[in-house]
């Protein structure tokens, strides 16, 4: 959400315990774009984590029904294919890495909020 978002929606509500001036010094005291930098450190460290739990759950990963073989000249079989449930990798992925991304509040929510506010001003 945008820092005048924030703040155009807060001079626009009902006052709690807090008043208006509080939460707008407050606001203005966070400074924009200061927000946590990923380091090389902190990807290296996510990409650790799935690859150990890559290693520790491949009965998980690895479909087993879906392995191909054949037989080679010498009577040797050799497995040619194997499917993966990328979903399982997919899930190990999202645990590591999510915590890395800003969650993305649309204008929408802004204005429900300032309507339910309203509203709630209009029924005192």
């Amino acid at each position: 959400m945008k820092k005048e978002l924030v703040l155009q929606s807060v001079e626009n509500s009902v006052s709690s315990i807090f008043t208006k001036e509080d939460v707008i010094n407050l606001i203005n005291s966070i400074e924009e774009g200061s927000s946590r930098k990923i380091t090389p450190y902190d990807i290296g460290r996510a990409i650790d984590k799935t690859i150990d739990w890559i290693e520790n759950n491949q009965d998980n990963i690895v479909c087993l029904d879906d392995a191909e073989f054949e037989l080679s000249y010498d009577n040797r079989i050799e497995c040619t294919g194997v499917g993966f449930c990328t979903d399982e990798i997919r899930e190990a992925l999202e645990n590591n890495f999510m915590d890395f991304g800003e969650a993305e509040v649309e204008e929408d929510d802004v204005v429900e909020i300032e309507r339910a506010e309203t509203s709630e001003e209009n029924e005192l």
